[in-house]
């Protein structure tokens, strides 16, 4: 019985290994992905990044943007922020900005 079991063991230890090595493969091609996708959006013109970040600004009570998807300063960060009755708050350690609506703005 002995000879059996490590006979299944070695017949699938390759496939958990295989598996494994799909899987993180998988998670490490989406991983570069969004990080291409995120420097590709910094990368575009400050005008156009303000009317993106405009536009994400609609209404809603919280917005939060990566740090690595805007190449704004914090300068035009917060005029945007306050022209649309926003806050602006800098996660500096998770690199992330919070904007959060103001309470007597409609």
């Amino acid at each position: 019985m002995t000879a059996w079991t490590s006979a299944a063991d070695a017949s699938s230890f390759p496939l958990a290994y295989v598996l494994g090595f799909i899987v993180l493969g998988g998670l490490a091609a989406g991983a570069l992905a969004m990080t291409i996708i995120r420097i590709a959006r910094s990368r575009k013109p400050r005008d156009e990044q303000m009317m993106l970040l405009a536009a994400q600004l609609d209404g809603r009570y919280q917005v939060c943007v990566r740090m690595m998807e805007i190449g704004l300063t914090r300068e035009d960060l917060r005029r945007v922020a306050h022209g649309r009755g926003y806050a602006l708050i800098e996660h500096r350690f998770a690199k992330y900005y919070e904007f959060v609506r103001y309470p007597g703005r409609p």
